[in-house]
């Protein structure tokens, strides 16, 4: 039985970095019989697959995000399909476009969460925070403006389960499927007034941007992509915040850097965090022909899974990977993806983290990790502190 034979689900889940190093050094392109998928695991290997839409194409025919949110999909199209789908996607989330309300928007989902936490003196940061923040920024952006917040993060969860669903578990593909008919049905009416009425949130471009005057892009065309939208725009900013601020409560000197700095430290600790825990792992393509990579032959029709989370931590571009250092100067990280199927809210999310830890370390700089509560990541596909407790005391 060879290594990748052994690989377990729950091991993924519990910690895939030690699996991933092992595979990179044994077995740098493997197939891996629990998930179903080849994994690739060194930097330049998933680079190549990410960059080579001929080979390794985007459209997959067992796809968990297909099954669970229908078609087509961002994630899952290439050529002019995906064109349509990232001209609607791409004008509110350009770098301009998100420096002229990011700041603002955040700044006033986050400020009454900071209130209520200090009342408290403690609080579990993934639930009070994080996750509240980056779904509400998400959703605003979107044009979602009359959906609770408690909603949005429970969609969260429950499209979550189809999404990481490449072992076809039955109770998580229930809890999608059922998730998924919810967020379409809430979500129509806002789509059927964008048509009529447009503004300048996200729905709306991706109905009328690039289209005839007087036409719009079909909603049963988008709405598997909105679901995809909701659920990765609310995961990677709240995730990758949670993870970022873990990294710097247990490493105080390096916290001491961005107390003292925030301005120059806190984007070099989210570029850091986002390296050293990809909130994302994986970009899922499929083979178009038998093609060889990482030394074997992949075959045609094959489900691909381009692991940017072990990129990230490939031994041969960051030295010392598994450690945390906000003063790396080793280049940038493979969290948002490679190709054209690049993270299209890159610079919102980025933005989001910084200003959600700015605004946190500003408020509560004697932030301190709770004894006996110290955080434990889970996920593989989806990696994050699962709790967060920290406790806020005086500088």
């Amino acid at each position: 039985m060879t290594f990748a034979e052994t690989i377990t689900v729950e091991a993924l889940e519990r910690d895939p970095y030690p699996i991933y190093a092992e595979l990179r050094h044994r077995a740098p392109v493997a197939f891996v019989p629990a998930v179903n998928l080849w994994f690739v695991t060194r930097w330049k290997d998933v680079e190549t697959v990410a960059k080579s839409p001929d080979i390794f194409s985007a459209v997959v025919g067992t796809s968990p995000v297909e099954r669970s949110f229908g078609k087509p999909t961002i994630l899952t199209t290439d050529g002019e399909t995906h064109k349509q789908l990232r001209q609607g996607v791409d004008p509110k989330y350009r770098p301009r476009t998100v420096a002229s309300y990011a700041g603002d928007l955040v700044r006033s989902i986050a400020g009454p969460y900071l209130d209520e936490i200090a009342e408290r003196g403690s609080a579990e940061l993934m639930a009070d925070y994080f996750e509240p923040v980056s779904t509400l920024s998400l959703a605003r952006s979107l044009g979602l403006a009359n959906i609770d917040m408690p909603t949005l993060r429970r969609w969260f969860y429950g499209l979550t389960q189809g999404a990481i669903n490449f072992e076809n578990d039955p109770k998580r593909q229930e809890i999608a499927d059922a998730v998924s008919a919810e967020v379409g049905t809430a979500v129509q009416p806002t789509l059927e007034r964008l048509a009529r009425e447009p503004d300048e949130s996200a729905l709306s471009h991706m109905l009328h941007d690039g289209m005839p005057a007087g036409s719009t892009r079909p909603i049963d065309f988008l709405m598997p992509s909105i679901k995809v939208i909701l659920l990765g725009g609310m995961q990677e900013p709240g995730h990758g915040a949670g993870s970022i601020l873990a990294g710097l409560l247990t490493h105080p000197e390096q916290l001491r850097q961005v107390l003292d700095d925030p301005e120059t430290f806190v984007p070099r600790a989210v570029d850091e965090g986002l390296r050293w825990v990809a909130p994302i792992g994986t970009q899922t393509r499929q083979t178009t022909r038998a093609v060889e990579i990482g030394g074997v032959t992949i075959p045609a029709g094959a489900p691909v899974a381009a692991l940017v989370s072990s990129a990230s931590r490939d031994e041969s571009r960051f030295s010392d990977p598994d450690r945390f250092d906000i003063n790396r100067d080793e280049g940038n990280h493979a969290a948002f993806g490679f190709g054209h199927h690049f993270c299209s809210g890159r610079f919102f999310a980025r933005e989001q983290m910084c200003l959600a830890v700015r605004l946190l370390l500003e408020r509560f700089p004697g932030l301190k990790l709770v004894l006996g509560k110290e955080p434990v990541f889970r996920g593989w596909e989806f990696r994050a502190p699962a709790t967060l407790h920290v406790a806020f005391g005086v500088d």
